[in-house]
């Protein structure tokens, strides 16, 4: 099941995004941005109300907004958690009325099944960098920009 994440949540959503975060495969957030943006985040819950995973549809600008922070538990990859948590986001982003959804990734692959195409990162306003300056890895950002028209 996929569904908003609550408070109760906050410190799985932490911990999973700290992991991967160690790994350099996406950018760990403190608990306190993790708070302050809870209403971005969703989470799924297996059937014994586990949660597994998690991801955000974070809005940027006028017609635009971001799916991240996608994280599923690692001995659960390839079960199908990942594309119901960006459909999740996705779907949020249309009822929400947003026309374009991009994402920053490793995995281009991945985000290509669901529509996304590579862009060059200059055509996404400056205003969604600011989230960079806390990444270990700026100014040298290695990860592929992926745009989904809705």
């Amino acid at each position: 099941m996929i569904r908003k994440a609550r408070q109760q949540d906050v410190r799985f959503i932490h911990g999973l995004l700290a992991r991967y975060g160690q790994e350099g495969l996406l950018l760990a957030r403190p608990l306190t941005e993790l708070y302050e943006l809870l209403r971005d985040f969703v989470v799924a819950e297996d059937d014994q109300g586990r949660l597994v995973g998690t991801c955000a549809l974070h809005l940027c600008w006028e017609d635009l907004c971001e799916v991240r922070s996608l994280a599923v538990l690692p001995e659960l990859k390839g079960q199908g958690w990942g594309q119901r948590l960006v459909e999740a986001c996705c779907s949020e982003a249309v009822t929400l009325g947003f026309g374009k959804v991009f994402a920053l990734t490793y995995v281009p692959e991945f985000f290509a099944r669901f529509g996304f195409e590579r862009v060059d990162k200059s055509r996404l306003p400056n205003k969604i960098w600011a989230d960079c300056l806390s990444c270990v890895k700026f100014p040298d950002c290695d990860e592929i920009a992926m745009l989904l028209e809705l």
